[in-house]
């Protein structure tokens, strides 16, 4: 009788570690895909890469490019931290007032009729 006992609780305890060890597989199984999500893949960096900010900056290079640029074509107003570019001799005069490796944010005041009549840069 002591042997059926022994034998039974040795099953009993086999039973229960394989029950344990497969309810712990299949619960870990739900949180794979969480895993998953963390590790860097050529489709999730394609993804978050997608993201286009809307207020881009310019840097001085760029700011200096633009003002020989709107000034050759028609005469806007620019105002780059604080000075004001009426005339493309300003722009040719005073072009050293802009620093080449700032950054610069852009601002388009528009009237009406949907015609630009100023451009502000401010620097970063």
């Amino acid at each position: 009788m002591n042997q059926t006992i022994d034998s039974y609780l040795g099953y009993a305890l086999s039973v229960i570690l394989t029950m344990t060890a497969l309810a712990y597989t299949f619960w870990s199984m739900l949180y794979w895909p969480d895993h998953f999500e963390l590790i860097p893949s050529s489709a999730t960096v394609f993804v978050e890469q997608t993201d286009i900010p809307e207020d881009i900056p310019m840097t001085g290079a760029q700011v200096v490019a633009k003002l020989y640029e709107l000034h050759a074509d028609e005469s806007i107003p620019i105002s780059v931290n604080g000075f004001t570019f009426y005339t493309f001799e300003d722009v040719e005069e005073n072009q050293g007032i802009v620093a080449l490796d700032a950054l610069y944010r852009s601002e388009v005041i528009i009237n009406g009729d949907g015609k630009v009549i100023k451009l502000i840069l401010e620097g970063v």
